[in-house]
């Protein structure tokens, strides 16, 4: 195994430790087992900020897994370590890796269901249009957006970690400062909303530019009549 599959791998690990590490705090009044409940407190003149000892660790992981995506990719098209393994391993892996802590995030009510599902949605239908294009041996690469919306989608995330109104006791539902639809948890929250846009566009983008292949009828009109459609005698 080479090193590419090897970082691979490492990515793959880290998710059930990150996650693990998220589903143990007291967000939403509830953890999983009542588990480490070790907070970084610091206390301003107007409002405490409160970051979870788990969180912090889980965010750091959460870093390092994100920039093993660059690596491994860097590493295989550099040292021609480009195998089947790496393919559909790498893909996987940064599936896994963002959808379970979107998940997290959803059920402690850090970010709005209604975005994961956005985000969660667009991967499944990215992945049916590669399927078909698959069939027609069409090979769907990733174009600029989609690595913008990969990298705007991480960078969001990653500051959820660490900022949001969680932190700063803010109220579900609410509207004041420190809320979650308060001024600055609507800050906060840009980078992932100009995520959910960018995904969108991009899973449009994508089945416009392969739109001759997806929606091509001579692949059906060509495809071989069975035994019993055959004339008889063969007229």
């Amino acid at each position: 195994m080479n090193w590419a599959n090897r970082i691979t791998l490492i990515r793959i690990f880290l998710i059930p430790i990150i996650i693990g590490l998220m589903v143990i705090v007291p967000f939403a009044g509830t953890s999983l087992y009542n588990g480490w409940n070790e907070w970084l407190i610091i206390t301003g003149p107007t409002i405490t900020y409160s970051l979870p000892i788990s969180y912090l660790i889980a965010g750091i992981l959460f870093i390092i897994a994100s920039l093993t995506d660059l690596l491994d990719g860097y590493i295989a098209r550099r040292y021609n370590q480009v195998t089947t393994f790496g393919k559909f391993f790498d893909s996987i892996a940064d599936k896994l890796l963002t959808n379970t802590v979107l998940i997290v995030f959803a059920c402690a009510n850090i970010i709005p269901v209604w975005m994961v599902v956005i985000l969660i949605a667009r991967d499944f239908v990215i992945d049916v249009v590669r399927q078909i294009l698959a069939t027609q041996k069409v090979v769907m690469a990733a174009n600029q957006l989609g690595r913008i919306r990969a990298a705007v989608e991480m960078f969001g995330m990653t500051i959820l970690f660490f900022i949001g109104f969680r932190m700063f006791g803010g109220d579900s539902l609410k509207t004041g400062q420190w809320n979650e639809f308060g001024w600055v948890n609507q800050i906060i929250m840009i980078p992932m909303y100009l995520a959910t846009i960018l995904s969108l566009a991009a899973a449009g983008n994508y089945i416009f530019l392969n739109r001759k292949a997806l929606f091509d009828m001579t692949v059906i009109s060509k495809k071989p009549k069975l035994e019993s459609e055959q004339p008889a005698n063969g007229k």
